[in-house]
This record gives structure tokens, sequence and C-alpha cells, in this order.
């Protein structure tokens, strides 16, 4: 038996020590092989150094905004430390790896040294808690209407009688119901209104609106109750603010017009175009737009500069193409170039300067700028330092989704064209169906890469992404480069003149038809999927995978495709809460027994509840996904649920004693509403109650096995200046 088993296992000792063998060869020759790649990357991919320092610069200020406290000012000082070592190394000649060590060290601590002086710098004052009804007039610095009776009006130098206790802030945000006709920026303005703090977010690691308004100067934001009036003039601000006040009503007044000149559909999307200005953009329009993947051309960026820009440059180029004395002797492509910086910064003034737009016209500037000193106008260089500026200047756009969407596009964008202009191209035919072919490939190829760059920020900011974009791009793009923008732009010059009415009417009619792409492509099955809220990592990872992808241009870029999939699979395990409470405590959802969410409220907190079902990859309207008596066993003292329909996991919503009176057996969590006195239910394992939802923020509660974990907003958002203590 021995012998014919030892005779049996001998081939298979032998098979298995043959496969061990090549596994090894295999591991040693692909370790081998990525030696090689990263000797070679590291020396051939040496001058794209610099292109990681704007990335460098934002880790840093990424992690001042992940901080859970807001550090001393002095921190910042911190930043020379390794800028010293980085010094004191290049001094001494030290090895190329220390050296490069010590420049990350110092761009990270610079990135965190300006975020902490940005943020020093402000001193924006915020609304201690909501007052009644008061009197607020200021002066009108932006107003921009958001429904058919409804403008936002953002006031400055504000006073407000009566006072409410401690510091005023100086600007606030006010929507204002029937606003007169006469209102524009630059007007003084009095107003009955009720001014609430700055809101905080709907549900833990939601967006914080007020972190943007805080860092926009805005204390305060409210409702009015009544007509705002006219008020005498008061001493304003020096001479930025006035002409930042008179730019906002130049743009309010262009809006104005355009709109009247084009029906209520195509006319708002124009203004979006012209002037940044997107309020009044129907639901329908905006949802179709969103889930085609063409909501990207409703806001002023690179696509509307480089179209503008380089469409204004080409049509000087073709005007003196027609004086062969001055084509001929005069350098025109330069003189076109610097017309067309001037009008690009024209066309960044109209838009508000929005920080799309900002980054724009900083990258189609340097471009001019190369054009003018004979230098490549495209280059991931020119992309570098667009976002060095930004990032100096206003760091907090960091953490901007329109900043992180903008950027990821042209970084995708002209990575592929470096790419493309390294390859060895074949002869192409000059035909004009070639050309044709070349043109649709191009426009295809665009949508594409800028389709999957923007795609890990869409799912992480929005939690959706669309299907259809390359083809909603691919029908919609030629219309909006040779049909919409060039008869807004000369629309845009000819309306001093009062001729703006033939070129609007051009550009109404492509943008209905981009509309009517819109709306097609949205209606087709699956054209877009709802995402989970994900992990920060999922999207660090992603983005880090990326970045190594696109810049750099060695073959050791292909290895930021494990950090690309290592996200994709970290986007799967985002936390889903079981239990999500709102902030005040009158509305909450508890997850069934079916996996999604059901609300006690339709009507309460409808903005809140939206936003949960959207955090949770749930399509439902808010009123779809209220839970029925299946779900909520609800009396006049009391409301119960069991969170995945388990009896072990029964949350007590009580509105009065009496909820208690049966005892409170079985109960996992209680949301406490009472205002009475009473015996607290000591079989519970979390009470939320309304001085834990004051001073928490809204709390979302998950369940593990036996484990019962919460989060709340507070939590999420540490103690920063934006934060109201």
């Amino acid at each position: 038996m021995s012998d014919t088993s030892g005779i049996g296992s001998r081939p298979l000792r032998s098979a298995t020590a043959r496969w061990r063998g090549r596994a090894i060869a295999y591991l040693t020759s692909a370790l081998r092989n990525s030696r090689r790649a990263i000797d070679e990357g590291w020396r051939e991919d040496w001058p794209q150094r610099f292109n990681w320092l704007p990335v460098l610069i934002g880790i840093g200020i990424g992690i001042y905004f992940a901080l859970p406290i807001e550090p001393p000012p002095y921190w910042a000082l911190l930043g020379l430390l390794p800028l010293i070592g980085y010094l004191t190394a290049r001094a001494i000649d030290a090895s190329q790896v220390a050296v490069m060590t010590l420049a990350s060290l110092a761009a990270v601590s610079l990135g965190f040294a300006t975020a902490v002086i940005r943020t020093q710098s402000l001193s924006t004052v915020m609304l201690g808690e909501e007052t009644g009804v008061v009197e607020v007039s200021g002066q009108v610095t932006r107003a921009e209407p958001v429904g058919k009776n409804r403008t936002r009006a953002v006031l400055e130098d504000v006073a407000i009688d009566p006072a409410p206790d401690g510091a005023l802030p100086s600007r606030v945000r006010i929507s204002l119901a029937k606003a007169p006709d006469w209102l524009r920026p630059g007007e003084w303005i009095r107003v009955r209104a009720i001014l609430r703090p700055l809101p905080p977010p709907v549900a833990p690691g939601s967006y914080d609106f007020a972190r943007t308004l805080w860092f926009d100067g805005i204390g305060a934001v409210g409702f009015s109750m009544g007509t705002a009036e006219r008020e005498p003039a008061r001493q304003s601000g020096g001479l930025v603010r006035r002409f930042s006040t008179w730019m906002a009503a130049v743009r309010k007044a262009t809006s104005d017009r355009i709109r009247a000149q084009l029906d209520a559909r195509a006319g708002p999307i124009a203004a979006a175009f012209l002037t940044g200005e997107r309020a009044l953009i129907s639901d329908d329009d905006r949802q179709a737009m969103r889930d085609s993947s063409l909501a990207h051309l409703l806001s002023i960026s690179g696509l509307h500069m480089a179209l503008a820009g380089f469409g204004f440059l080409a049509a000087l180029r073709f005007i003196f193409a027609f004086v062969p004395a001055i084509a001929l002797n005069y350098p025109v492509k330069k003189w076109a170039a610097v017309a067309a910086l001037f009008a690009s910064f024209g066309y960044l003034l109209l838009s508000g300067a929005s920080i799309p737009a900002l980054r724009s016209f900083i990258m189609i500037a340097i471009a001019f700028i190369s054009i003018i000193a004979d230098r490549p106008a495209v280059s991931m260089r020119v992309v570098a330092l667009s976002a060095l500026a930004i990032l100096i200047v206003m760091p907090e756009s960091w953490i901007d989704p329109s900043f992180q969407m903008s950027f990821a596009a042209v970084v995708g964008l002209v990575s592929a064209f470096e790419w493309w202009q390294r390859r060895k191209s074949p002869v192409v035919a000059t035909g004009v169906l070639s050309r044709g072919i070349r043109v649709l490939g191009a426009t295809a190829a665009t949508s594409l890469v800028a389709g999957l760059a923007t795609t890990p920020f869409a799912a992480y900011h929005f939690n959706r992404f669309a299907n259809y974009g390359i083809a909603a791009n691919l029908l919609a793009m030629p219309v909006v480069s040779f049909v919409i923008m060039p008869a807004g732009v000369v629309a845009l010059l000819a309306m001093p003149f009062g001729l703006d009415g033939p070129p609007l009417q051009v550009m109404g009619w492509g943008i209905n038809v981009m509309l009517d792409v819109a709306h097609w492509v949205a209606g087709w099955p699956g054209a877009s999927w709802s995402v989970a809220a994900m992990p920060s990592l999922a999207l660090v990872l992603t983005v880090a995978g990326g970045l190594w992808i696109a810049l750099w241009q060695q073959a050791w870029r292909a290895a930021g495709i494990a950090l690309v999939v290592a996200g994709f699979i970290a986007s799967f395990f985002g936390a889903r809460p079981d239990l999500i409470v709102a902030r005040d405590g009158r509305n909450f959802a508890v997850r069934g027994g079916d996996g999604r969410l059901h609300l006690l409220s339709a009507r309460r907190g409808a903005f809140g509840s939206e936003q949960w079902l959207k955090r949770d990859a749930d399509p439902r309207a808010v009123r779809d996904a209220k839970g029925g008596d299946d779900v909520f066993v609800c009396d006049a003292a009391r409301c119960t649920a069991n969170i995945d329909g388990r009896d072990d996991r029964k949350v007590l919503y009580a509105l009065a004693p009496a909820a208690f009176a049966n005892g409170c057996e079985g109960v996992a969590v209680v949301i406490d509403e009472t205002v009475e006195d009473h015996k607290a239910c000591s079989t519970a394992r979390l009470t939320i109650s309304t001085d834990l939802l004051e001073r928490e923020g809204a709390v979302a509660v998950s369940f593990s096995g036996q484990n019962l974990r919460w989060t709340s907003v507070a939590r999420e958002r540490g103690f920063r200046p934006w934060v109201p203590q």
C-alpha cells in the first residue's frame, strides 16, 4: 500500500514543483521588470515633477480641512521647517531621493500653511441663533432670481433692528419674495425678514453649505416677510467693492435682456452660457441635462472660455487675413492673442468669476501668453500653473466639487492630448469625409476622457453618474461649439449697439436642439445610476491613481491602475446608516426589512429627506419613501419602528411622557422629543434627546451584529471657524 502511494505521489510532487518554480520565476521576472520600469520612469519623467507641485500643496490643504479642530495660527510657521531642510539638502548636494522627499514635504507644508493663513485672514461673523421678524437693511451686491416669485440677494454693510445678542454679521443672504423691478446690485434696501444661522449638513458626512458660505463672507441666511423698500444710500466700500457691484449690475441686466428676447425654455440656459446665472432653468431641463451628462455645459468653465477666447482669436486672424499688407508683415497671431486675452477677461467678469471660470481664464491666459512668447499653448505645465495660482489665493477651492471636476476633466484631456502628440500618427487622408470622421472621433474621445475623469467626483459628491454621456456629448457638442457659443459671443459684442436680437435667436435655436438631445438621451433605459455615499478613502485612492496615470509619461504610469481599482473596491464599503434623525428631531428615517429607508414624514424637512435618499442610492421621491403602517406604529404619544424588521432593533419616538407608560422593553434607540420630566428608558442602548440634537446636529445610527455605532454632524465637522459653538 505504502509503495503504491509513494509511486502515485511522485508525479503530483513533480508537477507541484514545476508550477512553484514557474510561479517563482514569473514573480522574479515581474519584480525585475517593475524595478526597471521604476528606474526608467524616475529618470525619464524627472522633468515632469513640477506638475506634482499643486497636487502636493493640495494634500496639505486637504490635511488642514480634515482636522477635527482649528490649528493655532503659529502652525503655519511649521511649513518653514521642511523648506529649510530642502534648501539645506540642495546646498550640501544630497541624493536626489532625499531632495525630492524634502521638497515634497515642503510643498505639503506650504499647502497646509496657506489654508491656515487664508482662514485666519477672514473675519466672517456668524449669527448665533434664529431671530424673530427683524428689519434688515444693506446694499445689494448680488441678486439673482431663484424661482418665479423669489430672488436671492446678498446684502453688505448690514444693519439689523432690533439687533440680536452677540456680534452681528456684516454680510447676509436673503430670499426675497416678489422682489421689485428696480432691485439690482448697488441698490440700498430695507426689508422685514427672519434671519437664521448658516445651515449645517443634513446628515453626518453630507455637504457643508455653511463652510462654503463662511468662506464667501456670508454670516447668516434668511427669508423676507414683506416687500423690499428703497433706502437712502450710505457710505459703501472701496474701489474694488464698487467695481464688483457695478459688474454684478451689468451681469444682471445682461441676463434679464437675454431672457427677455428668448422663450422661457432657452432664455435661462442662454443666460447660464453667457453670464453664469442658472437659477431659472426648469427642474425638468436641469434633470435631463444631469442624466445625459450635459450638466457641465451649464457652468462656465474651460469649454466656454476656450470657445469664446480661441473663437475670438480665430475671428481676428480671419479678419487680418483680408489685409495682406498687415497679415504678411506683422505678427497678427500675437496681436489676436493679446486682444483675445482681454476679451476673455471681460467674459470672466461678466460670468461672475466663479471658480471654474477663474480656473479656465487662468489657463487660457497662460495659453495666450505662451502664444505671444512662441511657446506651446496646451501642456500639463499650463494646467499646473493655473491650479497653483488658484490654490495659493483660494485654498478652499481644493474641496469644492466644481474645482475638482473641472480640473479632473482638463488634466485628463491634456494628458490624452500629450499622449496623442507623442505617438507616431499615420498619414491621414485630407478628404471631407475623412475630416468629418476625425472630428466625430475627437469629440467622442473628448467626451470619453472627460467623462471618465469626472465620474468619481460625480459619484462621490452627487451620488449619481450618467451612462450615456459619450452619446449625448457626441450629439450636442457640435451644436454647442459651432452654433450656441459663436452666436452667444456675437450677441454679447452686438448688445451695446442693440443688435443682439438675431444672434440670440440663433443661439436659442441651438439651445433647443441641445435640450432635445438631453431629454432624448435621458429617456434611454438606465440613463443614470444612483450611487450610495462612498468613503473618502475611495475618492482619494481613485484620484491618486488617476493623477499617477495622467501626470507621468513613462511605463510606470500603469501602476496607477492598481490605485484606481483599489478605490473602486473601497467605494462599496461605505457606511449606510440604519437610522437617521434630523437636527430638529421632527423627522427620522429607518431602514426597513426591504433594505430601504422609510421616512416618518414626507413633509417635514423635505430637503434633508431628499439628501438622505440620494446618499442611500435611493431614486424614490420623498413622498414615495414615506413609511406606512407596516413600518411605523403611531399614536398621539409615540411612534415605534423596527430597524431591518427586527424586534431587537426597535426605535421609540416619544412625543409625550405617556410614551413610556407601558415601559420600553426591547427598545434599542429612543428619540426623545418630550419636554416634561419623565422616567428614562433604562433598557435603551442610545437615547437621542433634543439637547443632544441641538448640540450634535443630525444623528446617524448603524447596527453591525450586536454592536451599535452612532455619529453626528458635529463629530464629523469638528470645531472649526465655520461651525457655531
